[in-house]
């Protein structure tokens, strides 16, 4: 679950920069936010997430790449348009945005352990 959320909050950066509609529809159907039992409103694309990132091996230094490949099977699958959020994550993110997104994911993480 840890790596989903790192996931969520490196997107909602994204979308705070690019503001691409898929992109916030998408957000709004996986954000912590409106969780009530810490599992996301569309399970299918968590179960993606668990799929096709490996999430026991996503860390600091793939965690970009991971989003970047789920994404472009988003597009590919489900005809989704990321075409700027993908730009900005290869040519626009850094350690800043990465270590932002852990903090957040790491407290939300925190928030569903105790709460259930």
């Amino acid at each position: 679950m840890q790596s989903f959320l790192i996931f969520f909050y490196i997107l909602n950066q994204g979308y705070n920069q690019c503001k691409e509609d898929d992109l916030g529809g998408f957000l709004g159907a996986i954000s912590p936010e409106l969780w009530e039992d810490g599992q996301p409103a569309d399970k299918a694309i968590f179960n993606d997430w668990q799929k096709i990132s490996n999430p026991t091996t996503v860390d600091e230094s793939n965690i970009m790449e991971r989003a970047y490949t789920f994404l472009g099977y988003y597009e590919q699958e489900f005809g989704f348009n990321f075409s700027e959020t993908k730009q900005w994550i290869l040519h626009t993110t850094n350690e800043s945005v990465v270590k932002k997104a852990y903090n957040e994911a790491h407290l939300m993480y925190q928030k569903f352990q105790y709460d259930n």
